[in-house]
Parts: structure tokens; sequence; C-alpha cells
């Protein structure tokens, strides 16, 4: 059986590219209807790293308390599908699973996701592959890959691309420039990872995650034809003539065509979905974190690590020195509209920052902050990262190329049961 992760899509923009004839291979899959699933109510809490854990762990947040991405592996306390069906008896195999820990004792493969610190496990390209890919997620923003980043990437192609699919590649890094398309070739990589993997090993249960068109829903929502508001791109960001969502969805439509074709079960589930953004909401990134951080005046030891588009993880060596760098940070604001700039959660010896300074960046702003300390040429130091266009929305959605027997709406903690009940019923 195969759990197929879509990240935060759109029901209703893909039912209305159905309609229109498209997405043939979507519309198959979703024969059998769609159940709601409902998570958290307070927006803080509808973060897709939140909302995987529950479903990888069928808890809520008040129950597993995973508030951070990447924060699974300090969480043995958790035991997550992946380990529940291992101990049930089943092999297992994992592509990019959010915000997992790779615990199982003798998986398959185990992909993880860019983000979180885990090892991988499939043999030393997959590995090397693993590693290659977050580097190339974690540097979206600023475009810095080394070489050999390319190398590990055309390897991989090499390695586990079908010929079959080899002009759909072409037609996409021909399309490489227009917003949206280095998601779609990414994951279509992992498609192909996925595909050559699951031949090699067939496992009882393979979960696959694709972040791709939550990525591409939050940055070009605007540019989709199934939008129906006020608000536009402008040109500069994404041209009206091109409609990333689509595209997206056509790289998910080639995919589901294949898991189709294999015959084997598969359940979808989106965890949450994303709606129009109602405002005009820019997204920053720092070029280099260290450098940016120390200009800001931090003292002492401390280390990076970059998560997601805007945020950052910063760990330092004890409770003192964090909470003077959280005093620190959140003095921060912009000089010429007062807006904070970073956001701070304090766990003690770690500190999860966002920069949540959301305005354009306008000639001779600076950030100021504590001590005199003023950062200009922001221009320099900040990677435009996107023009914010969806937002989340609590509701997400279930599906599957078999009968489902669920209400037409559960928690979304209960989609655990669901998998668990299918995966075991499925081998036997």
């Amino acid at each position: 059986m195969i759990l197929l992760a879509l990240n935060e899509l759109n029901l209703d923009y893909i039912k209305g590219y159905v309609s229109q004839g498209k997405l043939t291979n979507f519309g198959k899959l979703l024969k059998h209807g769609v159940v709601n699933t409902i998570s958290e109510s307070k927006y803080e809490l509808l973060e897709p790293w939140i909302q995987w854990a529950t479903v990888q762990t069928g808890k809520t947040f008040d129950e597993h308390k995973v508030f951070r991405l990447g924060d699974m592996v300090d969480r043995p306390d958790l035991h997550q599908i992946f380990e529940a069906l291992e101990k049930s008896g089943l092999s297992v195999g994992a592509i990019s699973p959010f915000n997992a820990d790779n615990r199982l004792a003798n998986s398959k493969f185990f992909i993880p996701d860019p983000w979180t610190q885990t090892n991988a496990s499939g043999g030393y390209i997959i590995e090397k592959l693993s590693r290659t890919v977050s580097r190339f997620v974690n540097s979206n923003a600023s475009g810095k890959v080394g070489p050999v980043d390319i190398i590990w990437l055309l390897l991989g192609f090499i390695v586990y691309v079908r010929v079959k699919r080899w002009p759909k590649f072409f037609k996409l890094v021909s399309l490489r420039k227009k917003p949206g398309v280095k998601a779609a070739i990414l994951d279509m990589i992992l498609l192909e990872v996925f595909v050559t993997l699951q031949k090699k090993h067939k496992p009882d249960y393979s979960h696959l995650f694709f972040n791709g068109g939550a990525h591409v829903q939050h940055h070009y929502m605007f540019n989709s034809s199934q939008y129906k508001g006020d608000f536009k791109n402008p040109e500069w960001y994404c041209p009206s003539d091109w409609d990333p969502i689509l595209m997206m969805l056509e790289t998910y439509d080639t995919i589901i065509g294949d898991l189709l074709e294999s015959g084997e079960r598969i359940i979808g589930v989106t965890g949450l979905h994303q709606v129009p953004h109602e405002e005009q909401t820019f997204y920053w990134r720092p070029v280099a974190h260290k450098d940016f951080l120390l200009e800001c005046g931090l003292k002492g030891e401390f280390n990076v690590i970059p998560r997601m588009s805007r945020d950052f993880l910063i760990e330092v060596a004890d409770d003192k020195h964090a909470l003077e760098v959280e005093n620190h940070l959140n003095q921060f604001t912009d000089s010429v509209r007062s807006k904070p700039v970073f956001n701070v959660d304090n766990r003690g010896t770690s500190l999860f920052v966002e920069v949540i300074y959301d305005d354009d960046l306008v000639e001779d702003m600076s950030f100021d902050g504590p001590n005199g300390i003023s950062i200009g040429s922001l221009k320099s130091k900040l990677a435009f990262v996107a023009i914010k266009n969806g937002k989340h929305d609590g509701k997400g959605y279930v599906f599957s190329n078999m009968p489902m027997d669920l209400p037409q709406e559960i928690k979304l903690a209960e989609v655990y049961a669901f998998i668990k009940q299918k995966a075991i019923l499925d081998c036997k």
C-alpha cells in the first residue's frame, strides 16, 4: 500500500481543472469520493510540520506538542506509523516523510525531508542524494549550490530516472526559469527514486511525501485560472499567462498515473489545504544566516541551521545565552514602518526564529536594534523568497482508489488508525 502525501493541496482547484478535462488521473483517484479531515482551530498551529506529526502519530497537537520542524528527532516517546507497521511485521519504505525521524530497524529505504536531521537509509547513493536534495531546497532563496551537488543530482538522474520520463524532464528543464518549475523537477526526481526503489524492494507499506505543490500554492495561487479573487501578482514575479498551479498539478497527475498503473492500493492525504491570502505579504530569508546574525550583534558561540523559507534554528550552550539572544532579536524593527523583524520561540538552548518582516524593502531602509545597531543594504543581505499567495486552512482531505468506509468528515488524528488498518489488511 502507498500513502501518497500531497501536502496542502486545494481540492476545489483540482476539481475545477478536472471539470475542464485536465488532470484525468486525479479524476480516477477521486472516484471513490473524498473524506474531509479537521485539525487544529488555532491558526498558529496550522503548520504542516505540526499536522503531519498528527497524521504520523495519531495524536493531536495538545497530545504530541510538536511545534517545530525537526522536533521529531528529539521525541522518542512519540511512536510513528512507520515503526508501528514495522512492529506489526510489515516492511516499510519512505520518501521525504515530513517531520519524521528514521527509527526503523530494517527499512527498505528512507529519505528524510530536507529539513529534518535524521539518517537516510537505502544505500550510499541514496544517502548522498538525500543530502544533495536537502542543500538544493535549503538554498532555494539564494540559489547557491556547489558543483558537487550538481554532479550528485545528475548521477541520481542517470541511476533513477526512467528513460521514458526523460522527455518530461527535458521539458521541465527548458522551462526552469518559469516560477514553480524547480519544485516540479525536484518532486519528479523523488518520484523516480521512489519508483525504482519500490520495484526493487517491494515494501508492504510505502510513504511518499511531496511538498512542491504547497510551495507553489503559497507563492503563486493568484496566477491559477481557478483563483476567483481580485489580487494579481506583478508581471516581474509571475507572468499573467503562466499558471504554476496547473503545471505542478499536471506533474502530480503524471505521478498518480504511474502509481495507478502499478496496481498498488493508494491512500491520498493532504493534511490541510490552502486558501487565497487576503493581503500582500513579502517573505525574506537571510542570504548568509550566521553573517547576518553577527551583524545583528549576537555575541558568543552559536550555531545556525536553516529551515523552510524564512525560518531558521539557533543553538546555544545554555538558557542564559538563549534568553540574551531572544531579547536581542526581539528589539529589531525596520526604520521606515517600525514593523518587527523577528519572531522567536525560545526552548532553552535552541531558538526557532522566523523573519516576520512582511513588507517590501525600500531604498535606504535599515533594520534597527539595541545599542545603536543598524543593518543597511538589506537587499544584498536578504534574499527575496516570495509574495505570499496562499494561506493555511485546517480542512484537509483523504481519497483513495479503494473504498474507504469512512464518515464524510473525521479528525486528522484519526487518519493514523485508518492508514494502519488498511496497510495491515492489504498485507494480509
